[in-house]
């Protein structure tokens, strides 16, 4: 590169606005966000809810997670009972 290409590309460095803390803290926020967040304009409806799948969500995780921690928390008793005092 000839130096006046760098003086240039410098000078256009400088005279660009300095970037403040706020700015860049702002801009990292920013980019951990999945989308960009907008509001929704008047027009547009909400959604009707969706029982049916809320319900079965729910039930999808009870039929797993009640039995899951009943043997995790509950196997010394199985063991009492099922040993019966016979060891």
């Amino acid at each position: 590169m000839s130096a006046a290409v760098l003086t240039r590309t410098a000078a256009k460095t400088v005279a660009r606005r300095p970037v403040s803390f706020i700015m860049q803290i702002r801009s990292m926020g920013r980019a951990f966000e999945h989308a960009p967040y907008e509001r929704v304009p008047v027009t547009v409806k909400p959604a009707a809810p969706d029982y049916v799948k809320e319900v079965s969500f729910v039930l999808g995780k009870i039929v797993t997670y009640v039995p899951t921690f009943g043997l995790l928390l509950g196997w010394p008793a199985l063991a009492k009972w099922a040993v019966d005092g016979h060891v």
